[in-house]
């Protein structure tokens, strides 16, 4: 029953992750307000806030579904904020979070290749979105569980993670020019690829955390 009820938890993140890529490249074909990293955010909190918490009530028949969906989507969007207004910050002026960082390493910063210094990017991201969205959720679960610290240690282990792939996929696909092709659609099947092993990664880790959740006794 247990492992049962895992698997649909990575399942269900596998399929958030997923439909919220999907929503950015609807958005972007029809030409919205806002970037990416925004779509972003609001996309996690509608599709994977609705998911896990459905999977959740399982275990907390009192959270509320609504709650979840705020808590992740206020999360990822404030994450993705700091984290962009960051990467801004540094491509502007070269003193954002990256910057800093890489103080720690001067004679490393000329021959650091693009590649490399997009990925610490990426990890940047995620962390700033997994220390979001980890307090954000928190406020939620603390409600409902006294087991809800080690959720907060493995949402940012996941996000970190899991979160720097997927959020490579969505700049593939929201820092690209999109429509009804051949290339645009192999632009959005590897970003909706690279959602997939994302929400597997992030799910496969939260997963550890969601063994000892167990409701207050005076919810029960």
């Amino acid at each position: 029953m247990q492992m049962t009820y895992l698997r649909r938890w990575i399942l269900s993140n596998v399929l958030g992750f997923v439909l919220s890529l999907l929503s950015i490249f609807t958005i972007k074909l029809l030409g919205p307000t806002g970037n990416g990293l925004s779509a972003a955010g609001w996309g996690l909190g509608l599709f994977l806030g609705g998911i896990q918490a459905s999977v959740l009530r399982q275990r907390l028949p009192q959270l509320k579904i609504w709650h979840w969906i705020v808590a992740t989507g206020l999360g990822t969007y404030v994450g993705s904020a700091l984290a962009a207004f960051s990467n801004l910050l540094q491509a502007m002026t070269g003193q954002g979070i990256l910057f800093i960082a890489l103080k720690f390493f001067p004679s490393s910063v000329d021959s650091m290749p693009s590649s490399l210094m997009w990925g610490i990017l990426l990890i940047g991201h995620g962390i700033s979105v997994g220390i979001s969205v980890g307090i954000a959720q928190v406020l939620v679960l603390r409600q409902h569980t006294p087991n809800w610290r080690l959720w907060w240690t493995m949402g940012v282990i996941g996000y970190t993670l899991g979160g720097a792939i997927a959020f490579y996929g969505v700049w593939s696909i929201a820092g690209s020019f999109l429509d009804i092709s051949w290339a645009s659609m192999v632009l959005v099947i590897r970003g909706l690829c690279l959602g997939a092993v994302g929400g597997v990664l992030y799910g496969s880790i939260t997963a550890m955390a969601l063994k000892s959740i167990r409701p207050r006794q005076h919810n029960l």
